[in-house]
């Protein structure tokens, strides 16, 4: 049967029992990420129902203490009872599978820890309850993008090696998320919730806007459309126009120019891109885009730069142009590169 189709029919307790999706969720690699990153984006209507998996598998792992959600409670109660009473088409009554029993256990759990927090709750004022809002996490790994959508409906390109974390639900009055890497964001318009992002130096505010926001080690933030406002640990504030990039150095040196849209945000649409890049550069976007390790000992000369544009193409094709003008030989095993001399 074709696996697509095949989860495409899923329902809460297939996701559960399912062997590969399970090691997703405890045990994320390449592999697995690679997989349901990409399902997830053609299949955007099961999203609900697959973090509601991801939330159980959680729980049951009790590597932390987690509280479903009171929609996902209710849900997985009523998906247990409306299950509990169906009959076979013999008439005979429906007998619970085993997960079916785990799940009537997990409920007791579940219905403990739920009647707790819900006491709690009537005893605490409305700013503790909105920290109970659960946060979800996008964690690109090397060698893979995503596309998807926030809950306010901006849209969002994650880099590679890049990790977006936002609340299930944004609340009235802001819309607040972290990220760390590289992401380039389609802000939904919504003059009564600004949108701000947060990272260990910056808040970035916006209302609707469209940029590209770049954190790995420098700070690089280029506008396309909108207005952005940022600000620091001291409370200075930097306002960005159109056509305008913001760079932080991590030596403190600020700057505001101007930018090339297809060197900034060519990476959407799979336009690798070499500028001027020394080799250890070109090595480390190589591992970052393709998902590969490099292994190499070649010696190159200190000024040796190079500047070329690929667009979707494989590792190989690449490392070929790459080797015409530096003279050297690679071999491919799996994941693993090893570049020589010739």
């Amino acid at each position: 049967m074709d696996e697509k189709l095949k989860y495409r029919d899923f329902e809460l307790e297939d996701f559960l029992n399912d062997e590969f999706f399970i090691q997703w969720v405890k045990n994320p690699g390449e592999e697995t990420n690679h997989f349901w990153l990409k399902w997830i984006e053609n299949n955007p209507d099961k999203r609900p129902l697959v973090q509601q998996a991801k939330e159980i598998i959680t729980m049951v792992d009790y590597k932390e203490r987690y509280v479903l959600s009171d929609q996902a409670y209710m849900d997985l109660y009523e998906d247990i009872v409306e299950k509990s009473h169906q009959r076979k088409s013999d008439g005979k009554q429906f007998q619970w599978s085993g997960w079916h029993k785990t799940a009537a256990i997990l409920l007791l759990v579940f219905s403990t820890v739920y009647g707790i927090d819900l006491l709690n709750k009537r005893n605490q004022p409305e700013t503790e309850i909105a920290k109970t809002i659960s946060w979800l996490t996008v964690d690109n790994p090397a060698g893979q993008k995503y596309r998807f959508q926030l809950p306010d409906g901006t849209l969002v390109h994650l880099n590679a090696s890049s990790k977006i974390e936002y609340p299930e639900t944004f609340d009235e009055n802001h819309r607040t998320i972290r990220m760390q890497g590289e992401a380039y964001f389609d802000v939904k318009k919504d003059a009564s919730r600004p949108f701000i992002i947060e990272d260990e130096q910056n808040q970035i505010k916006v209302l609707g806007t469209s940029f590209n926001l770049k954190n790995t080690g420098d700070f690089e933030l280029a506008l396309v459309e909108g207005k952005v406002e940022v600000a620091d640990a001291s409370g200075d504030v930097i306002t960005l126009m159109p056509n305008e990039m913001l760079i932080k150095e991590k030596n403190g040196k600020v700057s505001k120019t101007g930018f090339n849209p297809l060197e900034v945000l060519g990476w959407r649409d799979q336009y690798l891109i070499f500028k001027d890049d020394s080799f250890d550069e070109v090595i480390a976007k190589l591992e970052n885009w393709f998902g590969v390790d490099i292994q190499t000992d070649l010696k190159v000369d200190s000024n040796w730069s190079y500047s070329g544009v690929y667009h979707n193409k494989p590792v190989n094709y690449v490392l070929d142009g790459i080797s015409i003008s530096s003279e050297f030989t690679y071999t491919i095993n799996k994941n693993t590169v090893t570049i020589s001399n010739p």
